[in-house]
């Protein structure tokens, strides 16, 4: 928890924090080290961190947006609902999740989360909620490499795996990497045998359950228990 809520929600970027801040920063660090867009929010949806993924997963503006500090929907009507969630996750301890996007772009979704930070009875500010953005697919290039770097994959094998997380079947992963279905089957067949897994939907399942951290290809080889 933070030193105090008051600190936490006054934090608005790098050239406010302070010592006094450390689990804050401490918080905002770990934050970023997720491989899922996550960000903390206050009355008026005014952010307070947004980590890396959710930055990359905002940049281009097409469904949402951080404008003035503040995180908006596009689309009026999205607006309204983002920002109701917000209040009944402060107010009111509830779990929403949004379905929003814009004409002629992919539905994109969030969840709003409360979050147990009591608020000093000096200032007037709500207390922060948790926003997570839905991910594009089941898994991530991140979860794909270090999944690869932990089973000696070789940078082929780890193509077709990222095709098969991505749910593509043989016949589609040979068109895409220009090689035959025959050779597909047998990088399927060795990354079964290196992963010790009996088929094709365990091998995917145990790539999906990584713990998505953002910086498990910059640590070093990974060891595979």
């Amino acid at each position: 928890m933070f030193e105090s809520a008051a600190e936490a929600i006054s934090y608005v970027g790098p050239e406010r924090r302070t010592r006094g801040n450390d689990l804050w920063q401490l918080l905002a660090a770990v934050l970023d080290e997720v491989d899922y867009g996550l960000m903390l929010v206050a009355d008026g949806g005014r952010v307070i961190h947004a980590n890396h993924f959710a930055r990359q997963m905002l940049e281009g503006g097409v469904w949402l947006e951080i404008r003035a500090g503040k995180l908006k929907a596009l689309n009026p009507k999205y607006q309204v609902q983002l920002l109701d969630a917000i209040v009944a996750a402060q107010h009111k301890d509830a779990r929403t999740m949004l379905n929003m996007g814009v004409e002629g772009a992919a539905a994109s979704g969030l969840s709003v989360v409360p979050l147990p930070i009591a608020v000093d009875s000096d200032t007037h500010t709500q207390r922060p909620v948790l926003i997570t953005l839905q991910r594009s697919q089941l898994v991530e290039a991140l979860s794909v490499g270090a999944f690869a770097r932990a089973h000696n994959l070789s940078r082929r094998e780890e193509e077709v795996l990222g095709c098969l997380c991505a749910g593509m079947k043989p016949a589609a992963i040979a068109q895409q990497l220009r090689i035959s279905e025959g050779t597909i089957r047998t990088h399927v067949h060795n990354l079964k045998l290196k992963a010790h897994c009996s088929s094709m939907v365990e091998l995917v399942k145990r790539v999906a359950v990584l713990p998505p951290i953002m910086t498990a290809l910059k640590a070093g080889p990974l060891v595979s228990q």
